[in-house]
C-alpha cells in the first residue's frame, strides 16, 4: 500500500509543507508516480523504527563537518563492493556470509558484533523492503567508518525474510555510514532509486559491477539533477 504526502503528514502529525521539506533534504523514503510523491507502507514503517532508534541515541543539531560528505549510490557502492553466489541457509548465516566476504573491503569490521547488532534489528522488524531486497541493518550503529560503503550481496538462492510482501530475498544492501544521521539519508537515497524500473532491473539481474554503477550513477543524475547532497 502506497500513502499520500496527506497520509504522511497525518501519520507524523507535521505540516504538508514539512513532509516536502523532508523529501527535498532525502530524509524520508520515497518515490514519484505520475508526478506525485507516494510512500511505501512497507519502507515507512522500517523508517520509522529506524528513526525511533536512533533518536534515543543521536541528539539532532547542526549539521556537522562530516555529515557534509556527498552522498552518491554509485560511489559508495565502488567503494563496498559487489559480492556474487553468496551461500544460502538461514536468514543469520547468510547475514554472516555477507559480512565476512564485506570484509575484504572493510578489514576493520568486527564482523560478529555487527551481525548481532543487526539480529537484533531484524527481531524487531525485517529489513525486507519487497522485490526480493532487503537492507540489513543494526537498530543503532556502534562504530562507523571513514567514509560511507555501500555493499551489494547476491545470494546462490532466495531465502525468506519475513517479506511483507512475502516474497523471498535474494538481494541484500548493507551501508556503512560516517554516522547514524548519514544512514538514515543514505538509506532514503537508495530506496528512491531502487523505485526506478531500471535500477531494479539491472539490480535483479545481477549484472557486473561496472553496469550497475554506471546506471546508478546515470540514474542519480536523472532523478535528483545533480549528486544529492
Amino acid at each position: 500500500m502506497n500513502l499520500t504526502v496527506k497520509d504522511m503528514a497525518a501519520l507524523l502529525n507535521v505540516s504538508g509543507k514539512t513532509i516536502y521539506r523532508m523529501i527535498q533534504n532525502d530524509t524520508i523514503p520515497c518515490f514519484r508516480v505520475s508526478g506525485q510523491w507516494r510512500f511505501d507502507k512497507i519502507e515507512i514503517s522500517s523508517w520509522l523504527e529506524d528513526n525511533r532508534s536512533f533518536s534515543k541515541k543521536v541528539h539532532i543539531t547542526k549539521p556537522s563537518l562530516e555529515d557534509e560528505e556527498i552522498i552518491s549510490i554509485s560511489e559508495f557502492m565502488l567503494r563496498g563492493g559487489i559480492y556474487y553466489n553468496i551461500p544460502t541457509g538461514s536468514k543469520q548465516s547468510v547475514i554472516l556470509n555477507c559480512l565476512n566476504h564485506i570484509k575484504t573491503r572493510i578489514p576493520d569490521m568486527k564482523t560478529r558484533d555487527l551481525m548481532a547488532l543487526i539480529m537484533d534489528r531484524e527481531n524487531l522488524c525485517s529489513t525486507a523492503v519487497g522485490h526480493g531486497i532487503a537492507v540489513p541493518h543494526p537498530k543503532t550503529f556502534e562504530s562507523f567508518t571513514s567514509v560511507s560503503y555501500i555493499a551489494l550481496c547476491h545470494l546462490k538462492k532466495p531465502i525468506p525474510f519475513g517479506a511483507m510482501d512475502n516474497e523471498d530475498v535474494s538481494t541484500l544492501f548493507f551501508i556503512f555510514p560516517r554516522s547514524e544521521r548519514r544512514f538514515l539519508r543514505i538509506q532514503s537515497v537508495l530506496l528512491r532509486l531502487l523505485k526506478d524500473e531500471d535500477v531494479l532491473s539491472a539490480v535483479k539481474q545481477v549484472l557486473p559491477q561496472n553496469i550497475i554503477t554506471h546506471i546508478l550513477f546515470k540514474k542519480e543524475a536523472e532523478m535528483f539533477g545533480k549528486v544529492p547532497q
